[in-house]
């Protein structure tokens, strides 16, 4: 599987920051991220 390009609108409230810790926890293969 290849990698993503993530897009997450309103990454500094608080969900956009779960989804982010949740990425990286779960090491989602993101080749960028646009916040």
């Amino acid at each position: 599987m290849g990698e993503y390009n993530v897009a997450i609108v309103g990454a500094t409230g608080l969900v956009g920051q779960e989804f982010i810790k949740i990425l990286v926890q779960r090491s989602f293969p993101v080749d960028s991220i646009r916040l």
